[in-house]
């Protein structure tokens, strides 16, 4: 196993143990429900995980944090199982067949009908991944969440808007506002406008709102791809933020990031219309101070008329900041290699 798959796997155990590491659940009630389902764990396939393993995973990351949960290197390792010519020709053969179904539910129908023994589900999803075999899940839309969080840092909404376009030497420019907010008090720990949607945008913005307004327990964004980038997924692990993605094809679920981004188009572009600004560093410097001297001072009806900045500053003493060390370097380690 090498150390990307232990990597993998760590996440996985991290996302089990998340909810009581951070105290956001019953330990008895949520190790009950946890050991009675199925889970798709990271090259191993669906397995059942018992309540005294994950209590085992909890204790190994108090000890010894995100790096404690990584598998043990075997010493038996690059003897894994493997499919052979034959099987995998039969495999294809079975799945052109089911071309729709969902990959988890094809692989627990290979082993129901004997197809398969000791082969992880990583192995088939590779199989089919490689011969363009793999079709889209169709996933169930999650229950909506009616209430905000009481306290403030509990959870972050995060997501990407398409910007205003503005002029530079002449030419058209599209821009992406990357932002956070927090659904207790609205504040936003951090915001900013970039010229593509690749990952970067969000490490900084990632980066300067846990600088600016300490750390959240929760994270909670859709699955675009610079989400789900390892970089963040490390970070987060580390720092004890557990990251929560959204369902696909549900952009309802994240409704106060989306209400914001709505009063920015209502409250802040037409203020460009007479003016429009001439380089992206002035459009984010007209968008910090609308921010901060309208959107944070006005009130909001959701509030009980108070503002936002009111409501987060009455918590600020509940707020866990952090340094610009451990945690956070996972968000400069970013490279090209994730567009």
């Amino acid at each position: 196993m090498n150390e990307s798959m232990r990597q993998e796997i760590a996440l996985f155990r991290y996302g089990l143990i998340a909810p009581l590491v951070n105290g956001q659940v019953d330990p008895k009630t949520y190790l009950k429900e946890v050991a009675e389902r199925s889970h798709q764990v990271p090259h191993h396939g669906e397995k059942r995980i018992a309540a005294k393993t994950i209590l085992d995973w909890c204790t190994q990351y108090k000890k010894g944090g995100f790096e404690a949960l990584k598998p043990k290197r075997r010493s038996d390792r690059g003897h894994s199982r493997r499919l052979s010519p034959e099987e995998e020709d039969h495999i294809l053969a079975l799945r052109k067949k089911h071309p729709h179904m969902p990959v988890t539910v094809f692989y627990q129908h290979l082993i129901e009908q004997g197809e398969i023994q000791s082969i992880s589900y990583f192995t088939i999803y590779r199989l089919l991944k490689k011969y363009n075999l793999v079709g889209k899940e169709i996933l169930p839309i999650p229950e909506r969440k009616r209430f905000a969080y009481d306290q403030v840092n509990e959870l972050w909404q995060g997501d990407l808007s398409h910007g205003p376009l503005i002029r530079v030497n002449g030419k058209t420019q599209k821009t992406f506002l990357i932002a956070y907010i927090d659904d207790c008090s609205r504040v936003v720990p951090y915001a900013q406008f970039f010229s593509s949607e690749k990952f970067d945008g969000l490490r900084i913005v990632t980066k300067e709102a846990l600088l600016r307004y300490g750390k959240p327990k929760r994270i909670y964004s859709d699955n675009g791809k610079i989400y789900r980038a390892e970089p963040l997924q490390y970070a987060c692990a580390e720092l004890g933020i557990t990251l929560i993605h959204t369902q696909p094809y549900d952009p309802q679920s994240k409704g106060k990031i989306e209400r914001f981004f709505r009063t920015v188009q209502t409250r802040f572009y037409p203020l460009l219309e007479m003016n429009s600004p001439k380089s992206l560093e002035e459009l984010n410097e007209r968008f910090w101070k609308w921010l901060e001297e309208d959107y944070h001072r006005k009130p909001h009806a959701s509030l009980n008329g108070k503002t936002p900045h009111e409501v987060f500053q009455s918590q600020v003493h509940l707020v866990s900041f952090v340094g610009r060390g451990f945690g956070l370097a996972r968000l400069d380690l970013f490279e090209t290699r994730i567009p």
